[in-house]
């Protein structure tokens, strides 16, 4: 049990940054980081060691959320005040453009369709390696790389296309 409390503390913050920027819904993203840990725990005979423990729990929680968009669409919180680490030294301005700024990314990356949202997140939020997301979705390394890719392609045509409305 010990053992399963330091996965908890290790990987849990970074479940639910990866849960959030799926649902943008705080209080739905700590039930799937508490869903995911349940069903890694009463799994964890099923582990076999060929992948690491972080994959592994990274594919769980991607399992527990499709089931959960299965089940209900999840509420959209665009901005969590508590969370947000704004820079005493800049100007209401500089701190309301880059707000604006990081919106218009989020609402894009919202909608990018899947695998994309998944990849884009994972990669560049919860800076996972290629090979990882690769595992997580039971795919190449390489099949991840292009994916990223052509996600990062299709968001810059995205935010290109906002921007000239």
């Amino acid at each position: 049990m010990d053992d399963f409390k330091k996965l908890y503390n290790l990987y849990s913050k970074d479940l639910y940054k990866y849960m959030f920027y799926l649902t943008h819904d705080s209080d739905l993203s700590e039930e799937l980081v508490q869903e995911t840990f349940y069903q890694a725990f009463i799994s964890i005979h099923r582990f076999k060691g060929h992948s690491k423990i972080k994959t592994w729990l990274y594919q769980i929680g991607k399992n527990v959320y499709y089931k959960n968009a299965r089940k209900k669409l999840p509420k959209h919180d665009l901005f969590d005040e508590e969370n947000y680490n704004f820079d005493t030294r800049s100007t209401p301005e500089t701190i309301l453009q880059l707000f604006e700024q990081q919106l218009e990314l989020h609402t894009a990356i919202r909608k990018l369709t899947e695998p994309y949202k998944e990849v884009v997140i994972l990669r560049s939020f919860n800076e996972l390696s290629f090979k990882e997301i690769g595992e997580v979705f039971s795919e190449s390394e390489n099949w991840a790389r292009v994916t990223f890719h052509r996600g990062k392609q299709k968001l810059r045509a995205a935010l290109i296309m906002g921007g000239n409305q």
